[in-house]
Formats: structure tokens, sequence, C-alpha cells
């Protein structure tokens, strides 16, 4: 089904050395113009100021520094010098200021043990976070979680009200996967929220799938028996940008 959707799609720093950032790149905007579909890109926890600066020069769209793992003050110090130079090249700069939990895989543990070893997004902390640096968007820990669990992690749709309330700038909600559909349509009718980040569902299809296909074949031409595959990983795409298209924006890469 074609859904003539707009989409990010996104590299993490892993990702970026396998495919190269020019090879990345370069594939993206070979497929703008097969499709005429609007596709940002996005360097996904750029984990420090050479790799963003690098993406920023590349030709990315965006770029998301995580600076969450560094004293308060340093992070403002490097999003503030990245929000200047991205902004003299019309790119977009995604920063973290609160570390969203998790990993991209299937977990064992309940979302509640790993939601409660973090620290939740406050809302004036967040809002001089933005004044200070001058970010495009913000990503906030609500609860979202990176990965997949047993039971879907819930998110605190109050707190996220009252961050929008304080902060002027958009928000991300990183954790896309498995979270509930209710809890994602009441995040994105809320407002601000203008990229949510999907990826372990995808990786899960794809793995899954793939190890079925092999299972039950001898095939070594590796392209022909890629369709049942593709079609797994489209499958949630397809999902995804039903449940997002309140906003007309979401983002498939790295979560």
């Amino acid at each position: 089904m074609n859904q003539q959707a707009s989409l990010i799609v996104e590299t993490s720093s892993g990702e970026m050395e396998h495919f190269g950032m020019k090879n990345f790149l370069s594939l993206i905007d070979n497929y703008r113009q097969e499709t005429d579909l609007e596709i940002l890109t996005n360097f996904d926890h750029g984990p420090g100021l050479e790799e963003c600066q690098a993406a920023i020069e590349a030709g990315y769209n965006l770029v998301h520094f995580d600076g969450s793992h560094l004293p308060y003050e340093e992070n403002v110090k490097i999003t503030k010098i990245l929000v200047e130079q991205a902004h003299q090249k019309g790119v977009l700069v995604e920063a973290e200021m609160d570390r969203i939990l998790g990993e991209s895989r299937a977990h064992l543990e309940t979302p509640e043990s790993i939601q409660a070893s973090g620290s939740y997004t406050d809302p004036d902390r967040a809002a001089a976070f933005v004044a200070e640096t001058g970010c495009d968007i913000l990503a906030v820990f609500i609860g979202n979680l990176h990965g997949v669990y047993q039971q879907e992690p819930r998110l605190d749709l109050e707190r996220l009200r009252l961050i929008a309330q304080k902060v002027p700038c958009f928000l991300s909600l990183h954790g896309g996967s498995g979270l509930l559909e209710d809890d994602v349509k009441e995040a994105i009718q809320i407002g601000k929220i203008v990229k949510i980040n999907v990826n372990t569902e995808l990786r899960l299809a794809y793995r899954t799938t793939l190890e079925n296909v092999l299972r039950g074949s001898d095939e070594v031409a590796i392209y022909k028996i890629m369709p049942p595959v593709i079609a797994a990983v489209q499958k949630v795409v397809e999902e995804k940008i039903q449940l997002f298209r309140q906003k007309q924006t979401c983002l498939f890469g790295h979560q």
C-alpha cells in the first residue's frame, strides 16, 4: 500500500559507520527522486561534538546530539555550539537532557523496573535547557523506553502536558516500539510531538521473518529470499504511519 507519507529516516553512529554517511545520504536522495516524497534524514543519538558536526557537514537534515550522559553544563555548551553551526546550514538540532533508558531489543524485565532507574524530564528544567541552548527539538523521557517489553510501558501524559506548556520548541518521543496505541494518540494530541522513533519492532520483524525463511529454504540468492522479509518490515511501517498520521510526522530508524 502506498501511504504517500512524509518520513524521517535515520542512522545511529554505528549504522553510519557501517553504511558510510555519503552512501546513506545518496540512497535517501535517490529514493526522494524516485518517489517524490518528503523524506528527511536524521543522525540519531550522536555521541559527541565531532560526530554531530560531521553529520551537519555531510548534509543530514536533522542532528540529534545525546548529551544526557554528560554534566548539565557541558551538555548545554556542546548543544549551543551545534545549534549555531547547524542553523547556518539550515539543519535542525534535537537535544537530549534526560537519558532515555532501555536498549533496542526484546526485554524480559518489566518496563516499570527500568523506568524507575531513570529521571523523568522535569518541565521547568527542560524549559531552562531549551532557553540556554536554542535547540529545535527536545527528546523527553516520560516513561518511553528503548526496546519492547512483555507489557507496554505507560507514558506520563500529564508530565508531557506540562512540558509542552513550558517548552517553546518541538518535542520528540523515542522508544516508539511497543507503546500503547492510546498513549501514542494522546501524546500526539497534546501537541508539540513531531518526531516518534521506531526501530526495535522493525528489527524484530526483519530478523524473525528472515530466520523463518532460511529455515524453510536452501536458496542462496539473497534477493530471492528477501520479499517476505521486506513485506514484514513494510507491514510495521504502514501500521505506524497510520497510527502517527494525526501529525503526519514519524521517524523510522534507531529505537
